[in-house]
């Protein structure tokens, strides 16, 4: 790891902490870097993007890479209160950007990253400051395979209805990436001991979703289920719930043989209605069939013919209809 001279220069006492840590001792590439620094954030010159909305945190993107830069007086009270041990670690970093390999670990984090074990120093008091941690705590069990703590898992479970009361805008990444996670079926135990229905999560299909490509996991978390209350809380990306009612709409219409998806259907959706189709125990012959053919008959020579084009969709139905049930 070597961090921008540009940074590495003008603050004192830098520190590389959290994910960018973590992930380089698990001998991953970070994406992006955590770093604390005893310069005040309002003397920061070269920062690309204005303090968060807590005002704690400054930062700067550097040839492509994102540095989120934050204040600190005491290194050791700095790690204890950050969400878990295995994220509590520290490198030095010397004036000319080098990471220095000397480990900062007042709280056992390595330890805890070499046991798989997912624990948070004070867990009442870093769950309660801050409930987002709950579901970044799910995260890091799908992503890293990680075994929950005694201590933190109940601090967890105790403050998770907190989640509701924090801003909306926070909680769908962590969420999705507790949904993508290579061991999402482990961290779906803890998800339900959790409650995550109150987030509009319903848990009758996660386990069923863990057969699917990550990609595809929404909808059949979601499927024969409202969409609402997870929009109204959560705030999902539009082009996520537009993919979970797409996919819900497609196997409906399948399940009771109509055709109109086979109008709607884009390429890139049809791997996932066959992976939801498939998780459910139902035939996706069809949309493999659906997708090598092409109709005879193009939209636009129907629109050349007068066809008014409310109709169109459904005489391309009827005409899929005739192709597919053969």
């Amino acid at each position: 790891m070597k961090i921008p001279g540009i940074i590495a220069r003008n603050l004192e006492n830098l520190f590389v902490v959290g994910g960018a840590v973590r992930d380089f001792l698990l001998g991953m590439n970070p994406k992006e870097y955590d770093l604390i620094t005893t310069t005040p954030l309002d003397k920061i010159k070269f920062r690309t993007f204005k303090e968060s909305k807590s005002g704690e945190t400054v930062g700067a993107f550097i040839n492509g890479v994102k540095y989120d830069i934050s204040h600190y007086t005491s290194l050791d009270l700095d790690l204890k209160r950050r969400d878990f041990t295995i994220n509590s670690i520290a490198f030095p970093v010397s004036k000319n950007g080098e990471v220095i390999e000397e480990v900062v670990d007042p709280c056992d984090g390595l330890k805890d990253l070499r046991d798989h074990v997912l624990r948070s120093f004070d867990p009442e008091t870093n769950m309660r400051s801050d409930p987002v941690r709950i579901l970044r705590g799910l995260r890091l069990i799908s992503n890293y395979n990680l075994d929950v703590e005694k201590n933190t898992f109940l601090s967890m479970k105790k403050y998770m209805s907190f989640v509701e009361n924090v801003s909306k805008e926070r909680l769908f990444q962590p969420l999705d990436g507790f949904v993508r996670g290579k061991y999402f079926e482990k961290a779906i135990a803890v998800a339900k001991e959790l409650n995550i229905e109150i987030l509009g999560i319903p848990s009758r299909n996660l386990d069923i979703a863990t057969k699917v490509d990550p990609s595809c996991r929404w909808p059949v978390i979601f499927a024969g289920s409202n969409l609402d209350e997870f929009a109204r809380k959560v705030f999902p990306p539009k082009e996520v719930l537009r993919l979970i009612s797409r996919m819900n709409e497609f196997v409906d219409q399948i399940k009771n043989k109509r055709y109109e998806w086979a109008v709607k259907i884009k390429p890139e959706e049809a791997k996932c209605l066959s992976e939801v189709l498939i998780a459910f125990g139902i035939d996706d012959g069809v949309v493999r069939k659906r997708m090598r053919l092409k109709l005879q008959i193009p939209a636009e020579k129907l629109k050349s013919e007068g066809i008014p084009g409310r109709e169109i969709g459904k005489k391309l139905a009827e005409e899929w209809k005739k192709i597919l049930e053969r």
